[in-house]
């Protein structure tokens, strides 16, 4: 008959681990360790278990309190019972006592869960990568959120690539008139939003009005564009893709260079974009551009032509912590090449940033991405 096993865990503010530590003990017992602080997060692992699990609150600080009910627990560890200690989470004084408590148990393994799903058995120092594949959704349900809309880059057609091209080209043509006519004001967006039709005119000097122009049909879901340059030169497209309004306007066109480019990354699992959470704690930023699931870790990536307000920076790291947890990795983009102070802010908050304008010698530029990703893709993120 084999041994009935059973798990501890020591709950604080990041949820993955816990759960990756819980599924590959496969216990038959479970006791959550939460602070009253915690207990919301325990709750939240509880619903995705396999079997309902036992909540234990300890206080969080009270050094001596803390080891007299560890001790109580250490004590009622039964002989013909295997024991297993997750002590990722939790208060420090929580971790110390567990250990002090049970690690001289010839029946109690304490475990570990890094930041790249790695479980690491700390009386032996052995470790091994956690088979459980990264659920999106799971990882966003733990963190006590939910995904309200996405696009699914598989969604994407020939069409969309082609309007792509096409898009850059008018861009090229005119920057100025194409951003004017493309990001869109607050009252725009309530037209674009009512209407069927319209369209949409540049916004520069009076005598300048006919140089942009943007005519919208939803019903035959295309929109065409006529920009005039500096020189006189007019240049047309008629566009017409699945996904060319997403394309179109607030610059998802670059949203979905960006995807394009990650798709072909050997680590990239899944891509989704346009990523729309319910607000957290008041966060003035609940849309995430493109999300890469690597199969251990997600990949939160603004994208900006170029960054104007320093602010988006802080913004973004706030939408990753509170979407994503710890584990996560967080990369910014830009089309321009990135100020310095910018480039400075990302490093200071732990955001990797890249701009598609720099290119060394003959490395294109997502070649150089790709590098850059697999430096930093296994490196454990700072507090």
């Amino acid at each position: 008959m084999e041994k009935k096993k059973i798990h501890i865990a020591l709950i604080g503010g990041q949820t993955y681990p816990i759960y990756l530590g819980i599924v590959d003990c496969q216990p038959d017992e479970i006791i959550l360790v939460h602070s009253s602080a915690t207990k919301g997060e325990a709750e939240r692992i509880k619903m995705e278990l396999f079997v309902n699990p036992e909540l234990e609150e300890f206080d969080p600080v009270d050094v001596a309190k803390i080891f007299r009910e560890t001790k109580m627990l250490a004590d009622n560890v039964k002989a013909d019972c295997i024991y297993s200690i997750n002590v990722t989470g939790g208060t420090k004084p929580w971790a110390v006592a567990f250990y002090a408590c049970f690690s001289a148990l010839p029946n109690v393994t304490l475990i570990y869960v890094d930041q790249n799903n790695r479980i690491y058995d700390l009386s032996t120092m052995k470790s091994h990568l956690s088979n459980t594949p990264l659920d999106m959704n799971l990882l966003f349900r733990l963190n006590g959120t939910k995904v309200k809309s996405l696009i699914s880059f598989q969604d994407y057609t020939i069409e969309d690539t082609a309007c792509l091209a096409k898009i850059e080209a008018l861009r090229k043509h005119s920057h100025e008139i194409f951003n004017e006519i493309s990001m869109l004001d607050e009252d725009e967006k309530i037209t674009l939003n009512k209407q069927k039709t319209g369209s949409f005119f540049s916004k520069g000097r009076k005598e300048r009005k006919d140089e942009g122009q943007l005519d919208w049909d939803k019903e035959r879901n295309n929109i065409r564009i006529k920009i005039t340059d500096n020189r006189g030169k007019i240049k047309e497209e008629v566009l017409k893709s699945p996904h060319i309004f997403t394309m179109v306007f607030s610059a998802g066109w670059f949203e979905y260079k960006v995807a394009a480019i990650l798709s072909k990354w050997k680590h990239a699992k899944e891509i989704y974009l346009n990523i729309i959470f319910p607000y957290i704690n008041d966060s003035s930023k609940n849309e995430i551009d493109v999300i890469v699931n690597t199969g251990n870790r997600l990949l939160f990536v603004e994208c900006k032509t170029q960054i104007k307000d320093i602010t988006d920076i802080d913004k973004f790291r706030t939408a990753v912590k509170n979407y994503g947890g710890m584990g996560c990795k967080a990369l910014f983009v830009t089309d321009g090449k990135m100020k310095d102070t910018a480039a400075e802010k990302c490093r200071d908050s732990g955001i990797l940033s890249f701009s598609l304008s720099d290119c060394v010698g003959s490395f294109s530029p997502s070649k150089m991405l790709y590098a850059m990703l697999e430096q930093d893709l296994f490196e454990i993120n700072k507090k």
